[in-house]
């Protein structure tokens, strides 16, 4: 597969991830002043985050085609 197609994942990933991150914090902000901090606690309880341990599924030659067709057929639409 080529490598553009893994950074192109990698930036996609990285950039969901940040998106997540800045909408955590933004929840807690908001939850803390409508409620208090004291009642709302810390950030991880409101919106805990999952150990990065997991690992992903290996790419196969399948999920790799359908990718490019999903693409494909969009881009014709």
């Amino acid at each position: 597969m080529p490598v553009e197609f893994y950074a192109a994942c990698e930036g996609y990933n990285e950039r969901v991830k940040e998106q997540m991150m800045i909408t955590r914090y933004s929840t807690y902000i908001i939850a803390s002043s409508m409620a208090g901090s004291k009642a709302v606690g810390s950030i991880d309880k409101i919106w805990p985050i999952e150990s990065e341990s997991k690992s992903l599924p290996a790419m196969t030659k399948e999920r790799y085609e359908a990718i490019l067709n999903r693409h494909k057929i969009k881009i014709k639409k």
